[in-house]
Formats: C-alpha cells, structure tokens, sequence
C-alpha cells in the first residue's frame, strides 16, 4: 500500500472515475484505498490473483521491480535495457513474470544485488532499500 501510495502521489494523484479496487482486502476511505485503485486501473499492480492485494504485506525486491517496470510502461517510456543476470548466484530464484522486470530494473542501476553474487528477489524491500530503488529511479534520465 505504501509503495503504490507514493507512485500514485507521484504520478500527481490523478483523478479516478471509480475510486474503488477489485480487492477483497482493500476497504473504502482508507489512506491507500484512491492509490490502489488508480493503480489496478492503470494495469501497475495484479494483486495475487485470488482477489487479494496484500495491503500490508511486504513488497519483494522483485514485486518492487515489477511495479516501476509497468509504471514506467504506463509512461510510456523507454524500457528496452536488460542487464544479464546470470552472474547472480541466485538468478534462478527470480520468478518468470519478474525476469524482464528485473533484468530492465537491474541493467538502469534500479536494483543492485545484495552481494556482489546475490540478487535476493523474493526478499523483501525494506525501507531503505525501497527508498533507494525510488531515488534512482526518479533519477533516471537525469
């Protein structure tokens, strides 16, 4: 809910028709509900295909790189960089639907390994490393 909270504050808190998600677990009137809705709307966010988003689940490494890469679709702006992964020892722990997100994310600087040697995708963004990933990517172009 923070993440997409400070997209959508990002992106100027647009307007939305219908201030309300498809999701069982997000109430109307909370601080997050305007964003998570302008976000399913805008195709950034799925949830986790059981009607459930995760309002206050912690959002992976690679659920984060998935985020930016569908915002910055949204953008429409470029997303044609892929890094190549394979140096990362744990490359095999990124999910197929996170591979083009992570390769864009990693090959613009968005998101760096853990280790020289380990990505850790599906570990969680804590704040700092959240807060990074959301400097360099609104420095991107710079």
């Amino acid at each position: 809910a923070m993440l997409v909270t400070t997209l959508y504050r990002y992106a100027g808190s647009p307007e939305i028709e219908q201030a309300t998600s498809s999701f069982s677990d997000v109430l109307e009137g909370q601080w997050y509900s305007d964003a998570i809705a302008w976000a399913q709307k805008q195709g950034i966010i799925e949830g986790y295909g059981n009607g459930l988003f995760g309002t206050n689940d912690p959002v992976t490494r690679q659920e984060l790189a998935v985020i930016l890469y569908r915002f910055t679709k949204k953008q429409e702006e470029d997303l044609s960089e892929e890094a190549d992964l394979s140096k990362y020892a744990d490359v095999g722990k990124v999910a197929q639907w996170a591979e083009t997100a992570m390769k864009w994310a990693v090959a613009e600087g968005i998101v760096e390994g853990r280790s020289g040697t380990n990505l850790a995708p599906g570990d969680s963004a804590n704040r700092a490393e959240a807060a990074t990933m959301l400097m360099r990517y609104d420095s991107l172009g710079d």
